[in-house]
């Protein structure tokens, strides 16, 4: 039995000396640049003794060799399992860079560089900083990705100021043939005040020199759009739009697109901005499609750069497009809707009073400033506001309170009326009659319900607590659920929507869908980003065909555009053509006018029918 023990001890003893030895073999055979050779001996240490310090060095070894044996998937599986058990590796530089060259050979370049720059800047072991610092020059020198790559790993990464340059120096060079002269210049002159390797400065002062004569190079029109984060997916419908509307404008090799993500951000987004207009012969934006970006990126441009114009397809705050000449709003503003619901309310139908019941949040709050700031205007009054939260299936409580203030104003002119000389005064008796059993008139009750379904609900409520007058919205009722909640009871009732064709069967609807299902395998959105944003570049591009003298000036005097959704008219750079919709007998209706088109209709067919007779 001791012989036994003593037997394992001395294999257990001997165990590492034979992987030491064999590892000295295989670099041995690495130095005499017989790397094929190596792999056998290395295998075995790496497999047998994986855990080790020896079996650690010698799958590093190991991956080195399959790199130039050209067997790039045993080294990704090897990099990949050393690199996820070996934490803590003196080895761990070296198999990440082995395990970054991989991933450029393997095609995946942007992936692989970032890996090495990541390396470049927590390394603190000399060796390995050379080794992939050398690699990483290596691989941006062989022109392998594009320039908003290259911008993009230079902000996360400013680890070394000659890989900096070289970063630096291909996107000029990127910029370059892509004729932008602008963009080109702005990093040669980064690369030569740059105080890189005299090589470098040298070759970047060769593209300055390259470039005399050629002016700004061909002009570019910025997008701004989210394309990470939670709002990503609307930032690419938006990109989707402006790139079919490049492609059909004929602009194509004419005019770049230079494509910026704002992470849904206004400082992101403003940052994104300046750097496209130092760097490129920026001629238009689009976007952002938020409003709190928008809203940063048109008070920067409308300040300081008024012949760029501005035009965000999807944002709807108001005072956006007030921000400057050149900033333009395609979609309408909650303003605008509200405006517009209340200047036909006043001339159409003559209502001078009104009750608002607002929906909790920023949609609501925002149409009740609105539609009261533009009530007052046209001599109107709201005399009754009560906030309800949507989806409730029961708001008694509220229409109470409203029928109590409404009770005391009506109080109050019948005691005028009689000539009291208090007129407050009321009996409890009167008072408990008209609050339990009178239908309380408000001439105009305005409801902005954020979507069909509350507001069919709403409409419900009203008739349910007794109160009567002529129901007003936006446009947040237009759709099939208002008729299924509100039944005949939203009959008479208006409400304000954006000039468009809303359900998407128009010619110029049935166009874009088409073109956009063609081209990108999908159908655009019921959101309207990728129609929005496809019609906002497309001002630009039809605008651009007319070789205006100035872009925003051509912009601001054109009398309409032919939008995806209907046409769209600017007025001080807000989208002003809206409509108001009618609800007669179960169906939407047009107003044109102050006309209701199916009470006119009828009228012409009694008239027609009378003429028969």
């Amino acid at each position: 039995m001791k012989r036994l023990f003593s037997l394992i001890l001395a294999i257990s003893l001997m165990t590492p000396l034979f992987a030491q030895d064999d590892n000295a073999q295989a670099k041995a055979l690495i130095r005499d640049g017989r790397c094929a050779d190596a792999i056998a001996p290395l295998q075995k240490v790496s497999k047998a003794k994986f855990k080790t310090h020896a079996g650690a060095q010698a799958s590093v070894m190991l991956t080195e060799c399959y790199l130039r044996e050209h067997k790039r998937d045993e080294a990704m599986q090897l990099a990949s399992r050393f690199l996820e058990y070996h934490v803590g590796s003196e080895y761990r530089e070296r198999m990440e860079l082995a395990h970054a060259i991989v991933m450029v050979e393997s095609g995946a370049v942007y992936e692989g560089v970032e890996a090495m720059l990541r390396i470049l800047a927590y390394t603190k072991n000399p060796a390995a900083k050379s080794r992939t610092k050398e690699v990483a020059i290596q691989t941006l020198a062989a022109s392998l990705m594009n320039a908003d790559q290259l911008q993009a790993l230079l902000e996360k990464y400013p680890v070394d100021k000659d890989v900096v340059g070289w970063m630096q120096l291909q996107i000029g060079r990127e910029s370059q043939n892509a004729r932008r002269y602008k963009a080109a210049r702005y990093w040669y002159k980064k690369v030569v005040n740059g105080k890189v390797a005299e090589n470098l400065s040298r070759t970047a002062e060769k593209g300055l020199e390259s470039l005399e004569g050629q002016g700004a190079g061909m002009p570019t029109i910025l997008v701004l759009a989210p394309l990470s984060g939670d709002f990503a997916e609307f930032g690419v419908a938006a990109i989707q739009g402006v790139l079919l509307a490049q492609e059909q404008s004929g602009f194509a090799k004419k005019v770049n697109v230079r494509i910026a993500d704002t992470r849904a951000d206004a400082a992101q987004a403003l940052m994104r901005t300046q750097q496209a207009v130092n760097q490129d012969s920026i001629i238009a934006v689009i976007g952002p499609i938020m409003s709190a970006p928008a809203a940063t990126v048109a008070a920067w441009l409308g300040s300081n750069f008024q012949n760029i114009p501005m035009l965000t397809p999807t944002a709807t705050d108001d005072g956006i497009a007030k921000m400057g000449p050149n900033i333009f709003q395609v979609n309408i503003t909650m303003d605008n809707l509200a405006q517009s619901i209340a200047d036909f309310a006043a001339k159409c139908l003559d209502i001078r009073e009104y009750a608002i019941l607002s929906p909790l949040g920023d949609y609501g709050s925002a149409m009740t400033t609105s539609f009261t700031r533009a009530v007052e205007r046209r001599g109107g009054k709201i005399v009754a506001f009560r906030n309800y939260e949507e989806g409730r299936p029961d708001y008694k409580t509220e229409f109470d309170l409203l029928r109590d203030v409404r009770f005391k104003q009506d109080n109050r002119r019948r005691n005028i009326a009689r000539g009291a000389s208090d007129l407050d005064a009321v009996s409890p008796k009167e008072r408990k009659f008209y609050m339990n059993d009178s239908t309380f008139n408000i001439p105009g009750i305005f409801i902005p319900a954020t979507n069909p379904a509350d507001a069919g609900a709403m409409v419900s409520q009203v008739a349910f607590n007794r109160f009567s007058g002529v129901l007003l919205g936006t446009s947040g009722w237009y759709g099939r659920e208002l008729l299924i909640r509100g039944k005949r009871l939203v009959d008479s009732s208006f409400f304000s929507v954006p000039a468009l064709d809303m359900n998407g069967n128009s010619a110029e609807y049935e166009k874009f869908a088409k073109a956009f299902q063609e081209r990108w395998g999908t159908e655009p959105g019921e959101d309207k980003v990728s129609g929005l944003s496809f019609d906002a570049a497309n001002i630009v591009f039809t605008t651009l065909a007319r070789k205006p003298e100035s872009l925003t000036n051509a912009l601001n005097n054109a009398d309409l555009f032919k939008g995806v959704y209907g046409d769209i008219k600017f007025k001080r750079g807000a989208n002003v053509n809206t409509k108001i919709v009618t609800v007669q007998k179960g169906k939407f209706e047009t107003m044109n006018g102050c006309k209701i088109p199916s009470v006119e209709s009828a009228k012409e067919d009694k008239s027609k029918d009378a003429g028969k007779k």
